[in-house]
């Protein structure tokens, strides 16, 4: 039998970045809220024990360059232990600081790639500081990330502004319209998105904006939609994530509690992570 290898969970409790663009505050909770659900999970394999470190980042305070650094170095020391984490927000600028950690753990000029499940391209220029629409500006503009190697998956159109469209369409970074997931095979088109990612890199992050569900499934995060993917599609799609080799983390962001009804964004957020983690250590067993 395989021997399953070890996984990391680091919580980033901040949403300085929502504040900074006047969101819905409440995110810095939110690693706390995914925690006391992920642990009620129970199932067939021991999901927990192969769990081999918990970190909250800390210190969290108002300079979101400085957080960004902590919850980097973070990323980077759990990735150097063991190359298989999940990531819980907190804001989803925060996506780009997990960016960096991965980045900054390779010891070599690793090809990263990312799909963006969202509702929003998450690529607003700072102004004057960055807030949760930034990570993949910082990304890009930094070179973490080659935007040729980003897909921006689900994105909706009223929640970006012209600006935003001719940033992405500047520097060719591919998306995957929600207009064009409402009559497809939305399981499928995100194994494409996938298969195309992993053919052009060496390692693949999936960030979980949980603003990609309908409202109805996801009510308690930063900003709420009135369309978007179910709860069992966004499973689904870990699970799918979970069974590729190149994926090596996850990252969950814009988990507020404080604006969820009876657990509901916060058990969605765990199961999907949970399913990952299994579809990783166990599928080959």
């Amino acid at each position: 039998m395989m021997q399953p290898r070890k996984w990391t969970l680091i919580g980033v409790p901040d949403h300085q970045g929502v504040m900074n663009v006047g969101g819905r505050v409440g995110a810095c909770h939110g690693p706390q809220a995914f925690l006391a659900a992920f642990e009620r999970l129970k199932g067939r394999y021991p999901i927990h024990d192969h769990r081999a470190a918990l970190r909250m980042v800390s210190p969290i305070g108002s300079d979101v360059f400085e957080n960004y650094r902590h919850a980097a170095d973070a990323v980077r020391e759990a990735q150097q232990l063991h190359p298989l984490s999940v990531i819980v927000g907190g804001g989803h600028d925060h996506a780009y600081s997990h960016l960096l950690g991965l980045r900054e753990a390779s010891e070599k000029q690793l090809r990263l790639g990312c799909i963006n499940l969202d509702a929003h391209l998450d690529v607003r220029a700072p102004s004057p500081l960055p807030g949760s629409g930034s990570p993949f500006y910082l990304a890009i503009e930094t070179g973490v990330l080659d935007p040729a190697n980003l897909i921006e998956f689900g994105i909706q159109s009223h929640c970006n502004a012209p600006e935003l469209w001719s940033y992405v369409e500047s520097k060719k970074v591919r998306v995957v319209p929600w207009r064009d997931l409402r009559a497809a095979n939305r399981i499928k088109q995100f194994e494409i998105a996938l298969a195309q990612l992993e053919a052009k890199v060496d390692a693949i992050v999936v960030s979980l904006d949980l603003d990609c569900m309908a409202q109805a499934y996801s009510p308690g995060v930063s900003a709420p939609q009135a369309e978007g993917f179910s709860s069992a599609e966004i499973i689904e799609m870990m699970e799918v994530a979970g069974t590729h080799s190149k994926v090596i983390s996850l990252g969950i962001f814009e988990l507020s509690p404080e604006h969820d009804v009876q657990d509901q964004t916060a058990r969605v957020a765990a199961t999907a992570a949970y399913h990952f983690i299994e579809q990783k250590l166990f599928s080959k067993i």
